[in-house]
């Protein structure tokens, strides 16, 4: 395999204790560590504005567009790897100036994520047909696509993305990050949910069902633990009512996730949307966590193995299996348990890199009149 330039590139802060730009740094690492050189192109570390699309979010997009472009110009760059729309955009637009081949790495629909930025009827039919149009423009425009799930993966195959160009690539954990192996702490009735604040966590439902599990254990308590810049969904979801026992903290770092994270009981991924990867779930089984997950985000998870896997929007059974957690400390053990064994094998995290560099590879050679299909993985 030739030493290749990639430029990464993420529209939104980086560094930052963000799902995305987690993935994005763990893959920056591993391809370096592996000879490449990478360039990270992002808005730089600055606290990033509220989420959700916006005219406001032109200004930095377009500004980011201009930082690939110099990137690509001064730089030996022999491919770009964008993550999400925005990059996607600006990535295409450099792509086309430069005749650099684009990798799109998409981490979910935009048909299922725009809805849930708004709250009127109308305007989530608007943004769901507004993604429809995103999810059959963008990704088949790129040289190759990278979803992170197979569900994703059948999204863009119907959106045009031919399956010689896309491969489905769920990530993995990186195991320079795993850390020790956790060991057994005394119950503290602590359930834990860390990830971003967006509508599209389903969080409304989380504290709705939370209020269930407090009825059921009245010293139960569930900590959502966000990044610093999430004040205005946190006011949001605090003037909706946060119930009893329940509090949002705000921390700096990514230690501080995983300290909130070891002092925890339960781990909860209530987001019911499919076509994502929630990266918390490989933060919650490194920290050898019981998890209670949807159906529809719980990626790698299988019920009564490695967690607890309940119907979509079913508020009862969310709340009964946290509460049956809560009661049963062996289960508990035993869960996290094999989901921490789940994550520590390093042969899925270099079969990760081993398919990205093939990808890379192919689309760097891409005037060849034949590109070897990579399938969607099982």
């Amino acid at each position: 395999m030739r030493r290749l330039g990639v430029a990464l590139v993420i529209a939104g802060p980086y560094p930052a204790a963000r799902g995305s730009q987690v993935l994005v740094r763990q893959l920056a690492e591993g391809i370096r560590a592996r000879g490449h050189t990478v360039h990270l192109v992002s808005y730089g570390p600055r606290a990033s504005e509220r989420p959700g699309p916006r005219l406001g979010r032109l200004v930095p997009g377009l500004a980011l567009t201009a930082r690939l472009w110099r990137t690509v110009r001064r730089d030996a760059v022999d491919v770009i790897h964008a993550h999400n729309y925005e990059a996607a955009l600006a990535g295409l637009v450099v792509a086309r100036l430069t005749g650099r081949p684009l990798v799109y790495h998409g981490h979910n629909a935009l048909a299922d994520e725009l809805p849930t930025y708004f709250r009127g009827r109308l305007a989530r039919r608007m943004a769901r047909a507004c993604g429809h149009f995103l999810d059959a423009s963008v990704p088949r425009r790129a040289d190759f696509c990278i979803a992170v799930s197979e569900e994703l993966g059948d999204i863009l195959r119907r959106r045009g993305v031919p399956g010689a160009g896309l491969a489905c690539i769920p990530p993995a954990g990186s195991p320079h990050e795993l850390g020790a192996t956790p060991g057994p702490r005394p119950a503290s009735g602590l359930v834990c949910y860390a990830g971003n604040l967006d509508g599209y966590q389903n969080l409304d439902f989380l504290v709705l069902s939370f209020a269930r599990v407090r009825a059921a254990v009245p010293g139960a308590r569930l900590v959502l633990v966000t990044h610093t810049d999430a004040r205005r969904a946190a006011a949001r979801l605090r003037a909706r009512g946060l119930g009893e026992g329940v509090e949002v903290v705000a921390v700096r770092s990514y230690d501080d996730v995983r300290a909130r994270l070891a002092a925890a009981d339960v781990a909860v991924c209530p987001r019911a949307e499919r076509s994502g990867f929630p990266m918390k779930l490989l933060n919650y089984m490194a920290a050898g966590k019981a998890i209670v997950a949807s159906v529809g985000s719980a990626k790698g998870l299988h019920d009564g193995v490695t967690g607890r896997v309940v119907p979509d929007a079913d508020g009862a059974a969310f709340a009964a299996a946290i509460v049956e957690l809560l009661q049963d400390g062996p289960t508990r053990e035993r869960l996290g348990a094999a989901a921490r064994r789940a994550v520590e094998n390093p042969r899925a995290w270099h079969a990760v890199l081993d398919r990205i560099e093939a990808i890379y590879e192919q689309v760097a050679v891409r005037a060849q009149p034949t590109l070897v299909p990579l399938a969607c993985a099982e």
